[in-house]
């Protein structure tokens, strides 16, 4: 229940599972794709867009790792996640869990990442150098999923390049 309950289901995307990636997956695109549930693979993905229309006060960030919630951080809402990449950076984040391995990484919020046009409103990072999620769609030479992170081994015995889907919540 995210600290309260009441939390809106506004978008999810599934890396390397969902191929190929378009514009249309960013999160303040204006393509409409219900979001049901968490699953992954394929269909693991979704968009809600208007965001705004919840009258939201908050943002919430979760990562799963086959829908085993790795850490979750909420902040207050950002008006520009209906039209711009930069709509996913929490103000005030307040971290709820985190089990990343990586020191570096361990209390730092996800933000938005800009790499390239293709990714930009897909990729979220835990730290400056590099993103967690910016191996997509699996065409790139590295796997950088959880690499920022580094999964424990209670949720996975691989520490990164595994399954990965990111969800954002609105209340």
């Amino acid at each position: 229940n995210f600290n309260g309950g009441g939390w809106n289901l506004v978008w999810k995307h599934s890396y390397v599972e969902v191929t190929p990636t378009n514009s249309s997956m960013f999160w303040y695109s204006d393509f409409y794709k219900p979001c049901l549930d968490l699953n992954s693979g394929s269909n693991g993905w979704c968009n809600i867009p208007r965001k705004i229309r919840f009258n939201p006060q908050e943002t919430l960030i979760v990562a799963y790792h086959n829908k085993k919630k790795v850490y979750a951080y909420k902040g207050g809402f950002n008006r520009n996640i209906d039209y711009h990449w930069t709509g996913t950076t929490l103000f005030d984040p307040v971290r709820i869990v985190d089990h990343c391995t990586r020191s570096s990484s361990q209390g730092v919020a996800p933000y938005p990442q800009k790499k390239s046009a293709a990714i930009t409103g897909l990729a979220l990072a835990k730290w400056p150098s590099n993103g967690d999620t910016d191996t997509i769609d699996g065409h790139g030479t590295d796997d950088d999923r959880w690499e920022q992170c580094q999964l424990p081994s209670f949720i996975s015995s691989a520490a990164q390049s595994v399954q990965m889907t990111v969800a954002i919540f609105v209340r």
